[in-house]
């Protein structure tokens, strides 16, 4: 059985598990502001990181500050990967590409509208499955449960500006 380990910052949590001897899962629930404290995690030691990101709800410019500082110190020694990126943290990287670090996403949220349904949904990309049409910095077309085409609810040169980032093409 893994073992969870929770670590607590104001409105952010951290659960970090061991999915294999060599592999750590960690996964963002909250807000990384100016509580986020990378210096004070006590990470253990691994070959590789998965960080999951889809439970982040926010990232202020301080976050933004402490969070490069954590990305980049996990990516010094191990493999890191981002996983599930929300969209308040693609946005961020549209801005702040060195939040990315080294790290290489798998996948990230995407936002888009049901017009048949009148809903705003947060659809996950693969960045291996949808790759020709990220690297084109265009939205990939995906079908809603109710047989409508969703419509992308951005901008798509300002949503995919990093791309070739996200894919680890640069």
């Amino acid at each position: 059985m893994n073992r969870v380990t929770v670590l607590n910052f104001d409105n952010l949590k951290i659960h970090l598990e061991t999915v294999q001897a060599d592999t750590i899962l960690l996964r963002f629930d909250g807000e990384i502001h100016e509580n986020f404290k990378s210096k004070q995690i006590s990470i253990p030691k691994a070959a590789s990181y998965v960080v999951n990101l889809s439970g982040l709800k926010s990232i202020n410019s301080l976050g933004i500050r402490e969070w490069s500082t954590f990305v980049a110190i996990l990516c010094r020694n191990a493999n890191v990967t981002l996983d599930e990126c929300s969209v308040v943290f693609i946005d961020q990287a549209n801005i702040v590409p060195q939040i990315l670090a080294a790290s290489k996403v798998t996948s990230f949220f995407a936002p888009y509208f049901c017009p048949q349904c009148n809903l705003e949904l947060n659809c996950k990309l693969s960045t291996t499955t949808h790759r020709k049409r990220l690297q084109e910095r265009r939205a990939p077309q995906i079908i809603h449960s109710c047989g409508a085409e969703l419509q992308f609810d951005a901008l798509e040169e300002s949503f995919f500006a990093q791309a070739d980032r996200l894919l680890g093409d640069k």
